[in-house]
């Protein structure tokens, strides 16, 4: 016999329980539990007791079918609020790429500019020497 806290239980009552079951049997001991739910001041009726202790298990059972169903409605707010922070993201991933776009055909732009203008400087300055070689030709030639 295997025995666990203050329960012992048959390994025949190991092999039938399902697996939750078996994990409930084996590692919680619901003595205390048990306790504090069915123990209340004693009536004189024992059906009192009986619909005492139903009606306090309903209770229970009713408080935590309330805390599950707001577990659910967060858990399911939190997804949309996840949702939303991804739409978020991928507007954002999209607008740095037209901006990094942006940015290089800017780039390029100036950069043709530069050019532009260095080209014509270079052409100035070529046209200004060549007139003055020439006309330095044609004075003494």
């Amino acid at each position: 016999m295997l025995s666990s806290g203050k329960r012992s239980l048959s390994k025949e009552d190991i092999k039938t329980a399902d697996k939750d079951e078996k994990e409930t049997l084996l590692e919680h001991d619901s003595d205390y539990d048990e306790e504090m739910l069915f123990t209340r001041p004693s009536t004189s009726n024992k059906e009192e007791k009986v619909d005492n202790k139903m009606d306090s298990v309903k209770l229970q059972i009713q408080e935590v079918t309330d805390i599950m169903r707001d577990n659910v409605q967060k858990v399911m707010d939190r997804g949309d609020r996840l949702e939303d922070l991804q739409d978020a993201s991928d507007r954002l991933n999209m607008a740095g790429n037209e901006f990094r776009e942006a940015a290089r055909r800017a780039q390029r732009k100036a950069w043709l500019q530069n050019v532009k203008s260095r080209i014509i400087i270079i052409s100035i300055t070529v046209t200004i020497v060549l007139f003055i070689v020439v006309s330095i030709v044609v004075k003494y030639a």
